[in-house]
């Protein structure tokens, strides 16, 4: 899914039209319009993203993806995520990743199995 998608699924979710969107972001409704085709990338700047998921009422993972799905569209590493760069052993999970040719779902189903361990792990 893409940036723009979630922002127009979330509004969907939400029933907030475009207009309103971009009145209580105060982005033009132009540069809304094409981020939800995908004729231009996602906003960078976090004041940005924040003014998003505060209109969209996004707290959890909900803004987290947000986030995450802007800074990919965007080729940047989330701010949240940036210790990610210190751990040696991401370029070895990235290389098995890439010689399994895992799908978008099967990674996410990986990252799925790595949290339902870790709860297990911590008794929640």
């Amino acid at each position: 899914m893409t940036f723009g998608e979630y922002v127009k699924q979330l509004m969907d979710e939400k029933g907030i039209w475009p207009s309103e969107l971009a009145r209580r972001t105060g982005l033009h409704r132009a540069y809304l319009s094409r981020i939800e085709v995908g004729k231009t990338r996602p906003p960078q700047k976090q004041e940005t993203l924040n003014k998003l998921a505060r209109v969209l009422q996004l707290e959890g993972e909900a803004r987290e993806r947000l986030f995450e799905l802007a800074a990919h569209e965007n080729g940047i590493i989330p701010k949240h995520m940036q210790h990610v760069r210190r751990n040696a052993a991401i370029p070895l999970l990235m290389r098995a990743i890439n010689k399994k040719q895992l799908s978008e779902d099967q990674v996410r189903k990986l990252a799925e199995m790595i949290e339902r361990d870790e709860r297990k792990a911590n008794g929640t």
